[in-house]
């Protein structure tokens, strides 16, 4: 797992910085001018966007950073919000339905220590999963569901444990050009936040092990 966390980690910081110092160019300005000239569909393109990514198993990272880009911080932050609502609310019905009964049955069967955990710390690991970079958030969303946690509280979980992180990444994406100060310290709040939901997965690992 550590392994993987820095390979995370220093992909992010690599990708950031040929960025910012234009060796891998992004052009911005065509971007925000495509925004511009579409306003009225942007948004909702933006929103369809969280939904189609599930097709092809691509993270929200990269779309909240993108919001950020195109709409700004704020905006970019609200609308990353509607589109997880949407894309999670998804996730969650289809957990529901004859698949989800299938994955349980599996986790019981093929990763028992994860099914512990999510059978004794639900609505917990799910938010520690959001936030977590070791952990395939849409999977956990989708393994979750299928414990049979209500739909309140695995919305309001998703949303609200995810919402430091939306708000930095969003910030990182109207930062790419603009200040460099920013910019780290949205990365060093990032790792920050990383580095300690790791740990809380590990010592939950760790007591679910020790109980069985």
């Amino acid at each position: 797992m550590k392994r993987k966390f820095a390979f995370i980690t220093i992909g992010v910081l690599v990708i950031s910085s040929l960025v910012y110092f234009n060796v891998l160019p992004v052009n911005i300005d065509t971007i925000k001018y495509f925004i511009s000239q579409k306003e009225q569909y942007a948004s909702l393109l933006f929103i369809m966007a969280w939904i189609v990514r599930l097709l092809f198993f691509i993270p929200g990272t990269p779309l909240m950073i993108l919001g950020g880009v195109s709409f700004g911080p704020i905006q970019g932050s609200i609308l990353s919000t509607v589109g997880l609502i949407m894309s999670g609310t998804l996730i969650y019905f289809l957990s529901r339905s004859m698949v989800g009964k299938e994955a349980d049955t599996y986790m019981a069967n093929k990763h028992k220590e994860l099914n512990h955990l999510l059978k004794k710390y639900n609505y917990k690991i799910l938010a520690l999963g959001m936030i977590c970079p070791i952990v395939p958030s849409d999977m956990l969303c989708f393994l979750s569901a299928a414990t049979g946690i209500k739909y309140s509280t695995y919305i309001l979980t998703i949303v609200i444990a995810n919402t430091p992180l939306r708000l930095l990444y969003s910030y990182i994406g109207i930062n790419f050009t603009k200040s460099a100060v920013g910019l780290s310290l949205s990365f060093v709040s990032i790792l920050l936040i990383f580095i300690t939901s790791i740990k809380i997965w590990n010592i939950l690992k760790t007591q679910i092990s020790t109980n069985h």
